[in-house]
């Protein structure tokens, strides 16, 4: 089995448990506000955990801490095949099928760096959407699936990273597939060029903000010598 034919290998196995789910619970009773798609993720990391509690492959699932909003995971569970056990870390995000075509954060890139360096490398992405319905909200398919698993490995080559250190790509791009060495090459390639686009835009204003002193002095010069001719 190659690295590409494992990797997908785990992407069929957390479809299949994911997709399970959304298709038995098709209407939750969690109204479609702001929050939804918050709530939703919290559903579904408890649900995980309960589907792999005897799962062949999955062992060890957990959800994230209720009391931590930054954890780098919403769920983490080990794929145990053969003599591999890998760790996986797993990012649910629910969107409304209105909202399909939008750019969220998903995530720094430290908690990547971070899986990385303890020896481990996979974090999936996993999306559901959804629409309201009378009694609350309920799971409908986009692109005819009711899923999209990928690898953060293989995001699309559009992500980027903006100046609050958060990844972006918009939920509709498309996957590529890329070797692991790859993605790390590309993803500090990524981040060395939003650097460079924070230092020229703070480098302009700088600039700018030296002729605005100028320019703030010799108003205010005019104006205090008006001032004081008042005041004599």
């Amino acid at each position: 089995m190659t690295i590409k034919e494992f990797e997908n290998f785990i992407l069929e196995e957390l479809e299949k448990v994911i997709i399970d789910i959304v298709e038995n619970n098709l209407k939750l009773p969690i109204s479609a506000k702001a929050r939804a798609g918050a709530e939703i993720s919290n559903w579904l990391e408890e649900k995980f955990v309960e589907k792999t509690k005897n799962h062949e492959y999955f062992k060890d699932s957990e959800s994230a801490p209720k009391n931590k909003t930054k954890n780098p995971w919403d769920a983490k569970t080990v794929f145990k095949y053969k003599n591999i056990e890998e760790e996986i870390w797993i990012d649910f995000k629910a969107f409304k099928i209105t909202s399909a075509d939008t750019n969220p954060d998903i995530g720094s890139p430290k908690k990547i760096f971070k899986l990385i360096n303890e020896g481990n490398f996979y974090l999936a992405f996993i999306h559901v959407f959804y629409q309201a319905n009378s009694t609350g909200l309920e799971f409908v398919k986009h692109e005819g699936y009711y899923t999209k698993s990928y690898f953060l490995k293989d995001i699309s080559s559009t992500f980027r990273r903006n100046p609050k250190n958060q990844l972006q790509v918009n939920i509709s791009a498309p996957p590529e597939y890329r070797t692991r060495e790859k993605f790390i090459k590309m993803l500090i390639s990524k981040i060395k060029e939003s650097h460079k686009r924070q230092i020229e835009i703070s480098n302009k204003e700088l600039n700018k903000i030296d002729k605005e002193e100028k320019q703030l002095l010799k108003s205010n010069g005019e104006s205090e010598k008006k001032l004081i001719k008042k005041l004599e």
